[in-house]
C-alpha cells in the first residue's frame, strides 16, 4: 500500500507524516492486499486564525478499480486525520463486505423454486 501525502497551507512535519502512516497502517492494515494506494490531502482554510478549519481528505484506490473517499474536519490536523481515517476504514470495510456477499449469493435460474 503506497501512501502519498499532500499539504496546502499546512506545515507537513515528519511527525505528522509518521502519524498519518501509523494511523492508516492500523486502520487499513488488514486490507493491504486490496488497497493499492492511498492519497491524503491536508488543507487549512483560515490559516493562523484558528477554528475548525483543518481538513483531511483521503482517497483509497482498491483492487479491482474501485475508489473510496472520505474527509474529516477538526480544529487540529491530528483530529481531522483521525476522523478521516476512521471514515475511510469504514468505507473500505463496507465495500469489501458488499463484494463478498454479492460473490457468495447463489444464482437463481428462471423457473427454479426459492429455497428458504
Amino acid at each position: 500500500m503506497r501512501i502519498h501525502v499532500f499539504a496546502r497551507n499546512v506545515t507537513l512535519s515528519p511527525s505528522v507524516s509518521e502519524f498519518i502512516e501509523r494511523r492508516l497502517a492500523f486502520a487499513l492494515g488488514r486490507f493491504t492486499s486490496r488497497v493499492m494506494a492511498v492519497v491524503v490531502r491536508l488543507h487549512d482554510f483560515n490559516g493562523p486564525r484558528g477554528g475548525i478549519d483543518q481538513e483531511c481528505r483521503i482517497e483509497a484506490s482498491m483492487v479491482p478499480s474501485a475508489r473510496k473517499t472520505a474527509h474529516g474536519k477538526g480544529s487540529s490536523v491530528e483530529a481531522a486525520i483521525c476522523q478521516a481515517v476512521e471514515r475511510i476504514a469504514r468505507a473500505v470495510r463496507r465495500d469489501l463486505a458488499r463484494r463478498r456477499t454479492l460473490r457468495i449469493r447463489p444464482v437463481r435460474r428462471a423457473g427454479q423454486p426459492v429455497l428458504a
